[in-house]
């Protein structure tokens, strides 16, 4: 019976040492892909989020979308391609409705790399003055997530999703 005992503590304890060697690789192979990212690559990613939600040249606008990208706006209409999502931007920016509203509140982007290649972005603004069917509308708190990737060393918008929060119940 004690050679049964000592058998299974052997068992167990071989098995837990492998699990530990198997936890010390992840998280070595975690390290090397975190050193992979460089100050330019955050700096890449920064230069897309300023572009999209600041900047109205739509030229540079177009840059920076991967040709087959997605958009899930706040009204839940989706675009893909550039070219759609690019279209309708131009069209939005030139709506009087939309060019009357002004970012009153814009908070710094939280950037989360998945991979060194592959990175999720977060953003709030708040958007005021918008003229939506002749009715200027309350002040929009706007959510917006992207998902940005490394494609042939350059930093593109795959897909971006907007949504709006709403005033909570009390019930």
């Amino acid at each position: 019976m004690k050679n049964i005992n000592l058998i299974f503590l052997t068992v167990i304890l071989v098995g837990c040492a492998q699990q530990e060697e198997k936890t010390e690789t992840i998280l070595t192979s975690s390290i090397q892909e975190q050193l992979q990212i460089t100050a330019e690559d955050r700096l890449a990613i920064k230069n897309i989020i300023d572009i999209h939600s600041k900047s109205g040249n739509f030229k540079e606008r177009e840059k920076i979308w991967s040709e087959d990208g997605r958009w899930l706006q706040a009204f839940g209409r989706v675009f893909r391609g550039k070219d759609t999502i690019t279209s309708f931007e131009k069209r939005l920016h030139s709506n009087a409705g939309y060019a009357a509203s002004f970012v009153s509140v814009r908070r710094d982007p939280e950037i989360k790399f998945l991979r060194p290649d592959v990175v999720v972005v977060h953003q709030y603004h708040e958007r005021e003055g918008q003229v939506i069917n002749e009715v200027v509308t309350p002040t929009r708190r706007i959510n917006t997530t992207y998902i940005i990737t490394k494609e042939n060393g350059t930093w593109l918008l795959r897909d971006k999703v907007t949504m709006d929060e709403r005033e909570r119940s009390t019930n």
